[in-house]
């Protein structure tokens, strides 16, 4: 891949998104600090600011990288590279103080994730892997857990920012996986979730209204571990999907539970 190897590409993702986290962590003080609100989601200062700390990583190693974050895009036509940011997926956990956050960071070749890093600065978790590389939690192999049917299952999943009324379809989905599960749990940190199927704490994910930023780097762990991913890209925006994860065993009843209420 143009003379850089896959590990130097992870050793940056994995500082990038370290420092970002590092970055949301040590100011955590000012986790009020908005400078936007919406019905259902919050936008932080230090959003933009943790973005710009990853970015600053990055581009210190690959100058003519593209950068695809969450908190804006900076586009280089003449490099098969671009790096794919969520400086802090959970914001509205993070805002409140609830540890369930984390900062993400990937690298796509041609349009295709190769490494990625899912860094959890609350628990000093740090989740890997390359595309020639088994999954790792600090350094460990992980794998997804053996959970054979879904009546077994705890999945985690959420609800959209878009949710409107009570007949929102996303909560037809929510009941639906309800009732064809053992438990289900919403954690509010997309990408911490896949690397929580990843690791086999949690069985599945499903979720409807996300990003690539929030998938990009789990999506890529969860695989390397074992899991079976599953992309329903949204007609009306390019970069956003549907997203299910789950172990072989487990990812067909995701899809059925799909064809069903969405």
């Amino acid at each position: 891949m143009n003379d850089i190897s896959l590990t130097h590409l992870l050793d940056v993702a994995i500082c990038a998104a370290e420092a970002a986290g590092k970055h949301a962590l040590e100011n955590k003080h000012r986790r009020t600090e908005s400078t936007q609100t919406f019905e259902h989601d919050i936008k932080l200062a230090l959003d933009i600011e943790c973005q710009k700390v990853a970015e600053g990583v990055i581009a210190g190693e690959f100058p003519e990288h593209g950068i695809l974050g969450e908190e804006g895009q900076t586009p280089k036509n003449s490099s098969p590279y671009d790096w794919v940011i969520d400086p802090i997926d959970g914001t509205m956990n993070f805002s409140h103080g609830l540890e369930y956050w984390c900062s993400s960071v990937a690298v796509r070749h041609n349009q295709k994730v190769v490494a990625g890093c899912v860094f959890a600065p609350a628990f000093n978790s740090y989740y890997t892997a390359h595309i020639e590389e088994e999954a790792k939690l600090n350094g460990a192999p992980i794998r997804v857990s053996n959970t054979e049917s879904l009546r077994n299952a705890l999945i985690v999943t959420g609800l959209s920012k878009e949710m409107e009324n009570a007949t929102d379809p996303h909560l037809d989905l929510f009941r639906m996986l309800a009732l064809n599960t053992k438990k289900v749990r919403i954690l509010g940190a997309a990408a911490l979730d896949i690397c929580r199927v990843a690791d086999g704490t949690c069985d599945g994910f499903f979720e409807t209204g996300i990003f690539l930023w929030d998938y990009a780097a789990a999506g890529l762990i969860a695989e390397r571990a074992g899991a079976a991913l599953t992309l329903y890209p949204r007609r009306d925006e390019p970069l956003g999907a549907t997203v299910l994860c789950a172990n072989e065993q487990l990812i067909e009843g995701l899809r059925a539970i799909h064809t069903k209420c969405v």
